[in-house]
């Protein structure tokens, strides 16, 4: 009688110190375990769901819309990219390929008060003034080009869909509906400077090379690629890609310092700007492929 009356005292005591636990988690990360029980949290998106909101900084260009005509600029740091061909072990990168925060600053919003916040070019006076933002400062270009990429439509051609997530649960909910799966592995580049923002990575101009493991492939080659927006707060704009192959690459710089870096291959850039091409030096229609700094993401089914 004893032991009956001990063994469900502990449970007792289990179940209340779980509730506990659960309290003291934000609801994003417990729709998270909801979701996706068995896909670790890349550290990045913790750090985003936990940072305080700051003032949010813009410290590289990365555009995802890859197809734009409309651009005449290269979108982002044109040493990301390299070609499929390089992607084996001992080969080196382009000199000066750093992989610093496109955006720092930015936290994720609950669901509740996200949704609760207008989000369209047709509101932007608006949400000008509900997020105390001058109308003629940097900031409010910054809000009106986000809500441009958003609103742009995807690129038909190439099967692509896209969303912009203003918090995490509808990042979950796009990619899971987008991969038709549960079953999900997360990846995003990882350095040793991460945490802090990664200004300290630019700081340095790292020759990288390939480290004898050589790269690995994530499953598929159908992904779901979440890149950081400028924003007031954490902004996403994801997009299903079909004829992409995603890598995990082990980088070695000088000192020794190591980066693992999460990098995209895509087949069909037939609808690219003609930019990419002219900068790159290579045909139209080439096979591109592009490492992602630390606060992008990309989605895949786990095998």
């Amino acid at each position: 009688m004893h032991r009956i009356v001990l063994t469900v005292a502990i449970l007792l005591v289990a179940a209340q110190l779980s509730v506990i636990n659960n309290a003291a988690r934000l609801p994003a990360e417990l729709y998270w375990q909801n979701v996706l029980p068995h896909t670790p949290m890349p550290s990045i998106i913790h750090e985003l769901m936990t940072a305080k909101r700051g003032t949010v900084t813009v410290n590289a260009i990365y555009r995802p819309l890859y197809y734009e005509s409309t651009t005449t600029e290269f979108p982002s740091d044109p040493n990301l990219f390299f070609l499929e061909e390089e992607l084996h072990s001992g080969a080196g990168m382009k000199p000066g390929l750093s992989f610093l925060r496109t955006i720092s600053g930015d936290a994720f919003l609950p669901r509740a008060e996200a949704e609760a916040l207008p989000f369209s070019s047709n509101e932007l006076m608006q949400i000008l003034n509900r997020l105390s933002i001058p109308l003629d400062s940097q900031r409010a270009k910054e809000v009106e080009v986000t809500l441009h990429d958003c609103e742009a439509p995807a690129a038909a051609a190439a099967g692509e869909r896209t969303y912009c997530a203003t918090s995490l649960e509808s990042m979950i909910d796009f990619v899971t509906s987008e991969l038709k799966t549960r079953d999900i592995e997360v990846a995003a580049t990882t350095t040793p400077l991460q945490h802090g923002g990664g200004t300290e990575q630019a700081q340095h101009d790292y020759d990288y090379r390939i480290a004898p493991s050589g790269p690995r492939k994530m499953p598929g080659e159908n992904l779901v690629a979440c890149h950081p927006e400028p924003y007031p707060h954490a902004v996403y704009y994801c997009h299903r890609t079909g004829a992409t192959k995603a890598y995990a690459v082990p980088l070695v710089g000088k000192a020794a310092a190591t980066v693992t870096a999460v990098a995209a291959c895509h087949s069909d850039t037939k609808n690219w700007n003609p930019i990419f091409f002219k900068v790159l030096k290579v045909k139209p229609g080439t096979v591109l492929c592009h490492f992602l700094p630390q606060d992008h993401i990309i989605w895949t089914p786990s095998h």
